[in-house]
């Protein structure tokens, strides 16, 4: 939301090589890059893994970076291209979505078309459905 609080869990702040209160954890991934071409005042990049918990909430996060040094701090802004879209998680069994069966993950998840019903309570119809996934 546009006023993200920690105390309300919308707001998660995760230190690197550690975890936050809520689970969220960041780790390095990868070292530190060769120095970054074209970006003013960037000497080098550290690549992060970023997991969520099995129970986070889905939806969109913005994902911004703050760096603490001896000459200080900085927040790196957010851009766009950084959001991060979390989804349920059906094969993970910590998830409250876990679905044991391959026949049922087969079905309801990994299926490309199936049938929408739509109408009233009294005449309802169905229709073919192309999920686009």
């Amino acid at each position: 939301g546009p006023t993200p609080q920690v105390a309300k869990g919308t707001h998660v702040l995760v230190p690197l090589g550690g975890s936050s209160p809520t689970h969220w954890t960041a780790e390095p991934d990868g070292g530190v890059a060769e120095p970054l071409g074209g970006v003013a005042g960037a000497d080098h990049a550290l690549w992060v893994g970023l997991t969520a918990p099995p129970d986070a909430p889905i939806g969109r996060y913005r994902v911004s970076v703050r760096t603490r040094t001896d000459a200080g701090e900085f927040d790196a802004p957010f851009e766009p291209e950084n959001e991060l879209v979390l989804l349920f998680n059906p094969w993970c069994p910590e998830d409250s979505v876990y679905m044991e069966k391959t026949s049922d993950l087969n079905e309801y998840v990994l299926n490309e078309s199936g049938r929408i019903f739509y109408g009233t309570e009294d005449q309802i119809v169905d229709r073919s459905w192309n999920y686009g996934q």
